[in-house]
């Protein structure tokens, strides 16, 4: 998705955090080592910005492993880590729709520093097209690296937190994985899944002294147009009835009309995740875009019925369609 403003946006939650920094900023290893920081899907977008982020931070001390699943898509990355590359930045191939190439790199990077600090999990992809046109495999697909693919690294990662009783983990979802937006059906699915997944998770880890946080942002700056044709690329909607092709085509221009006034910049994003890390107590959930996100948080969980949630995506979305 793309924007023509990009807009320093942040909600309260991540506010807070940020000014927790002052007094409450997680210490740097006992030995004064950098912390070792893991982060999957890296070749572009938030990945991308937050690896650089990180690993510019010199002050705060990291040492990131940026994963891709290919690395002939690092070109990227490796002019954007400029100094870094090499020195507190690498750039390592994953696959997280496998678990051998997973668990592989994991003892990898543990067997070179010792351990993994901070997981961010963000490699995904995206899907937008009429629910029912949209063939099982795809939406497969889609899972095997949006939900699946965190609980292989997670899986791989775990152990050694543990055993050190000490560990983060942020999970890069959406404001579509708190609440459901129409035609991204199955990306929300996913999102879904992997905030219920690590909900779940956070407080059992608690007694480990291993905090999850999910971060959940709204559009982010990218070419809208072509995100959009991709998304939807391989899936043939023309069998769908003409209310729902209509209704596909309003949905469209709400997004395209969204990220054109409400996108941040993935280097925003980075800011807020480097922020959740540094926290001492960081929260469960970070919505980054105080000018789209709070307001359907607010309705998700201020209705247990879920009409209300229900009213505001159809008001937004059909405005003008009975």
């Amino acid at each position: 998705m793309g924007s023509t403003g990009s807009r320093r946006s942040t909600t309260v939650a991540a506010t807070d955090s940020q000014q927790q920094q002052q007094s409450q900023v997680e210490e740097l290893e006992e030995d004064g080592s950098p912390r070792i920081v893991f982060i999957t899907g890296c070749s572009t977008g938030i990945g991308l910005a937050t690896a650089v982020v990180l690993a510019s931070d010199a002050d705060k001390g990291f040492k990131v492993y940026a994963t891709m699943r290919n690395l002939g898509k690092k070109a990227a990355l490796e002019e954007a880590a400029k100094e870094t590359l090499g020195q507190s930045l690498f750039i390592k191939e994953l696959d997280v729709c496998s678990e051998e190439a997973v668990n592989s790199l994991v003892k990898e990077i543990e067997s070179t520093e010792g351990r993994i600090d901070v997981l961010v999990n963000n490699a995904g992809q995206g899907l937008v097209s009429v629910f029912e046109c949209i063939p099982i495999d795809k939406a497969q697909n889609l899972f095997d690296t949006n939900f699946f693919g965190v609980m292989r690294v997670l899986k791989a990662v775990l152990p050694g937190m543990k055993a050190r009783k000490k560990g983060r983990i942020i999970n890069v979802s959406s404001i579509i994985g708190v609440n459901g937006h129409p035609f991204s059906e199955i990306y929300s699915a996913s999102k879904f899944a992997l905030e219920g997944l690590t909900e779940s998770l956070a407080p059992t880890l608690r007694k480990f002294n291993i905090r999850c946080s999910l971060v959940e942002p709204g559009p982010v700056t990218t070419s809208f147009n072509n995100n959009a044709k991709s998304l939807r690329e391989g899936i043939d909607s023309s069998t769908a009835d003409d209310k729902t092709q209509a209704l596909l085509q309003e949905a469209l221009k709400e997004m395209y009309r969204t990220v054109t006034s409400h996108s941040q910049t993935a280097e925003e994003v980075a800011h807020i995740i480097k922020n959740v890390i540094l926290s001492c107590k960081p929260h469960l959930r970070y919505q980054t875009n105080s000018e789209y996100g709070p307001g359907e948080v607010q309705a998700k969980f201020s209705d247990a019925t879920g009409d209300k949630a229900i009213d505001l995506m159809e008001k937004r979305f059909y405005p003008e369609t009975k």
